[in-house]
Parts: structure tokens; C-alpha cells; sequence
């Protein structure tokens, strides 16, 4: 539906807005910061703090921001907006969360246990971090090459190699750290010195502050690719790792990629596991088969204002109630 949403955009207006602000919406973001850095830059694009900031500015003036703590109670009000971020990015601290504390917003992270404290890190930021590298060295075709048949892809030229580079399956993640050791690059040594991702201390910093965490898997997979039973270890584990660690009673978590393949029976499953959880997929203005089921969409993307934005998404769940698709089926 890329097309059509492309269109949405296009003739979105930012004079819409107030039709649609009797409702709560629920944004999402990554990153925020001022500079590129090499685990994202070859993954996607991402606001400043001058946009993240305009964002907040306009979001608080058509909306009131939610508490975390009555999502969980479902005392969800209209006109009302939550925050949440997804990855537990280093920056979500550094920079977001001091913007939030500022402005006196509470906000969810979804985070993934195994790069807590930065002992080992995402395969696709280790695949941006090569590519990156691959950059800086002209983009060698003997390493091009070396590279490509690891994984058995063919490829015509440096965009259809990042291409195929960055779409490999979850299930060859332990090549990449034989690209790394190839390559000669010292991934310790680059979590240690960039320190990609949150720790333990400021986890706990930010809960004392009134911020919420969530489980978003342990290891960030394709869920797609594991077996039903691998699937919901990744989930529960995630929630279990919160509720351990830091003494917290409530479950909340966030689907990585996306939840379009998950199944009923899963969905099924995690409701029973608590019966307070809130799950969050990023299917958009959506309708799921559980009210504890919150579907959001993304203000990333630095190209889009976010007032079309807001815009784009509400005609497009018109749109999706003429197709018959504004309410999710679940198999």
C-alpha cells in the first residue's frame, strides 16, 4: 500500500487537523540525534532534535499526552497522544529522554534485554556498521564479492549489494560476525567506545522519573522465522527480563519489524500470560481482535511533516474501512 499512502500524503492537509483530533493516537520513534552514526545511517532516516522537538510542539498543542499508567488501567481518554520508542537505542537517554523530562511527557521504551549494557548489539546495526566500512574503502569489489558469496546473492552494483546485504535472514546473523572478523573490525570494541545502547543504571534513572519500559523480544528476530514456541519464549522472556531486574508489576510490549504475521493463537496466548498486558504493534489507525492491542505508526521519517502525517494516517484508515481492512484478522 505504498502507493496509495504516498498519494494520502500528497494531498494531506494540515488544515484537517483539528477533524481528527477526537481520538488517541500512539507515535513512535527510534532515534533522535543531529549527526548520522554508522550503526543506523544505512538502515533508515530519523528526525534532529529541532524536528523531534517541532513534533512535540505540535502534538501537545492538538492533544493531551497520556500516562503510561492509564493505558495499563484503560483509562484511555480521547484527544490524547502516547509516546513510545522502540529498539532502547543509547540516544533514547541522552537525548530523548531530557527533551520528555523537559516538556513533562511520559513516554514507553521497548527494549531488548541482550543489548542492555551493550555486551552484544543488533545484526542489522553490525550490517550498517560493514556497509559503512565497505564506504570508507571505496567499496572494493574482491570484498564486495568475498562478502556476497558468504551469502549466496549475486548482485549488479554497490546499491543492489547494500540491498540484498541488508535484507539477509535473522537465521544468518552469525555470518555477519564473520564479515566482522573479515573485515577486521573490533565489534567489542565499537559497543564499548559508542555504547549503542542503554544500560542498566539508566533504565532504572528513567523509571524513578516516571518513564515506562516494555519488552521488545530478547533478541530482536523476524518473528516469522521461528517457531511458535521460540516466538513466545522471545516475548515473555523480554517482559520476565523488566519485571526481574527492576521490581516492576506491569507487562508491556512491542512487536520488532511488525505484527502482521503474528497469529491469533500467540496474540491469545500473551493476553493469558497477564491479563492487564498491553501489546503494540505499527500497522497504523487500526482496529485489532483486542482492545489490550494498540496499533501505532511512525513519526520518523524527516521528510514528512508531522501534521500531514497525522493527516495521511487518518485518511488512510478511512481508506482501509472501505477495503475492509480497518479491522485486523488474525489467523
Amino acid at each position: 500500500m505504498g502507493i496509495v499512502k504516498d498519494t494520502l500524503f500528497k494531498v494531506s492537509n494540515k488544515k484537517f487537523l483539528p477533524i481528527f483530533n477526537k481520538q488517541t493516537i500512539f507515535p513512535y520513534y527510534h532515534i533522535v540525534r543531529d549527526n548520522q552514526v554508522a550503526h543506523i545511517e544505512n538502515l533508515y532516516e530519523f528526525k534532529n532534535c529541532s524536528q523531534f522537538i517541532s513534533d512535540l510542539n505540535l502534538l501537545t498543542k492538538i492533544y493531551k499526552p497520556l500516562i503510561p499508567k492509564d493505558v495499563l488501567e484503560n483509562k484511555i481518554s480521547n484527544n490524547s497522544f502516547l509516546l513510545s520508542f522502540d529498539d532502547g537505542l543509547q540516544e533514547v537517554y541522552t537525548i530523548i529522554y531530557p527533551i520528555l523530562k523537559e516538556k513533562n511527557i511520559k513516554a514507553i521504551f521497548f527494549i531488548n534485554p541482550n543489548f542492555v549494557d551493550n555486551n552484544e548489539g543488533l545484526y542489522k546495526h553490525y550490517i550498517s556498521i560493514i556497509i559503512t566500512y565497505l564506504k570508507n574503502n571505496g567499496f572494493e569489489k574482491d570484498t564486495l564479492d568475498k562478502i556476497s558469496d558468504k551469502f549466496s546473492f549475486t548482485y549488479n552494483s554497490v546499491t543492489e549489494f547494500k540491498q540484498k546485504f541488508i535484507n539477509i535472514k535473522f537465521t544468518e546473523r552469525e555470518k555477519v560476525n564473520d564479515v566482522l572478523n573479515f573485515l577486521n573490525i573490533n565489534i567489542e570494541d565499537y559497543l564499548k567506545t559508542h555504547k549503542l545502547y542503554i544500560t542498566k543504571e539508566q533504565i532504572q534513572e528513567m523509571m524513578n522519573d516516571g518513564f515506562y519500559f516494555g519488552g521488545h523480544t530478547m533478541s530482536h528476530p523476524y518473528l516469522d522465522k521461528l517457531s511458535h514456541e521460540e516466538q513466545k519464549a522471545e516475548i515473555i522472556n523480554s517482559i520476565d527480563w523488566l519485571k526481574h531486574n527492576f521490581d516492576i508489576n506491569y507487562s508491556l510490549f512491542a512487536f520488532p519489524f511488525s505484527d502482521k504475521s503474528i497469529s491469533k493463537k500467540l496474540l491469545e496466548e500473551l493476553l493469558e500470560y497477564d491479563g492487564n498486558i498491553k501489546i503494540f504493534g505499527n500497522s497504523g489507525l487500526k482496529k485489532d481482535i483486542d482492545f489490550r492491542i494498540i496499533q501505532r505508526f511512525s513519526l520518523e521519517n524527516p521528510n514528512k511533516q508531522i501534521d500531514k502525517t497525522i493527516v495521511e494516517e487518518n485518511l488512510y484508515k478511512y481508506f482501509n474501512k472501505v477495503i475492509g481492512k480497518y479491522h485486523i484478522k488474525r489467523k
